[in-house]
Order: C-alpha cells, then structure tokens, then sequence
C-alpha cells in the first residue's frame, strides 16, 4: 500500500474513534440526571465532533494535494474548545452518590475510551513518516490526555462515597 494510502487509512480509523467517543459522550449526556453531568458529556462531544472536523480535513488535504501542513491546524483554533473545569458533577450529585449507577459507568466507559484514542493517535504519531501529521496526532493525544485526567480526576473524587454507599468495599 503506497504511503498516502495507509496515511489516509489512518485518518479514516481516527475519525471512527472520534465518532465513537462523540457517540459515547451524547448518549451519557442523554442519561444523567445532574445538570453539571450533561454539561461536560455535551462539550466532550463537542471535542470529539471538533476533533472530526480537523480529521476531515487532513483527510480532504491529503486527498486532494497530497499534504498536510501542521500550521493549518493554527487557522483552525477558532473550532478548538476546553472541556469544562472539574468536578465534573454538581456538589449535589455527591449527595444522591448511590443513585449514580449511570454516571460512574459512564466515567469508566469514558476513561477507556480516551485511553484508546491516547493509544492510537500516540502509535499514528510514532508510525508516521511525514512530521507535521506526526505534530497532528500528538496535539490530539494531549488534547485526549485532558479528557482522561478530567475523568479520573473525577472518578477518584466520587468513587470512596460511590464504593461506600453501594457496598463494594470488603469491610
């Protein structure tokens, strides 16, 4: 396979894992209750939706030309958004901490999923032979990365009270 075959292959398999999270995160948005909670799932998904938008652009780049320049990146800042601060959930979702079957799973589900993406994006960086996709797939596995430390920084705060009210501790 000619190298910007496998690279467009590789942006194609980028944008599925995007979809996956954005899928992820709309329907955890849906299903929690607390106001706070669907707040951060809404702007997870809108990252990973931001996320495709870039993908789909380095795909129609390298498509069309044959290229992709790192710094086109740069004109793209106005679509790039943080996720919101944690916690992720309100002061009264520690409250009904018991009820939270739903989001504590979600967190889990989350933490797995940006895990991947880290992976994938990190093997697409180191596999690449071409330095400004390389300089691409790095940026999204840091951007990844805060994902996955809003979501373990959040599991950790909850999960003692979470483990404490729905009985998993041993003792």
């Amino acid at each position: 396979m000619e190298k910007t075959e496998e690279l467009l292959e590789v942006v194609k398999n980028a944008i599925r894992v995007e979809n996956d999270g954005y899928q992820f995160y709309r329907v955890a948005e849906e299903k929690t209750k607390d106001p706070k909670g669907k707040e951060v799932f809404s702007s997870l998904a809108k990252d990973e939706t931001n996320h495709m938008q870039i993908l789909k652009s380095l795909y129609q780049s390298i498509k069309e030309k044959g290229e992709y320049k790192f710094d086109e990146i740069k004109d793209m800042k106005h679509i790039l958004e943080t996720a919101s601060e944690s916690p992720i959930f309100s002061k009264d979702f520690k409250k009904r901490i018991e009820q939270a079957q739903f989001e504590m799973t979600a967190l889990s589900i989350g933490i797995l999923l940006e895990k991947n993406s880290i992976e994938f994006y990190k093997k697409a960086a180191q596999d690449s032979e071409d330095k400004d996709v390389a300089m691409l797939f790095n940026y999204l596995a840091g951007w990844e990365g805060e994902h996955l430390r809003a979501l373990v920084q959040q599991q950790k705060f909850l999960q003692g009270d979470y483990w404490t009210e729905a009985r998993f501790y041993p003792f």
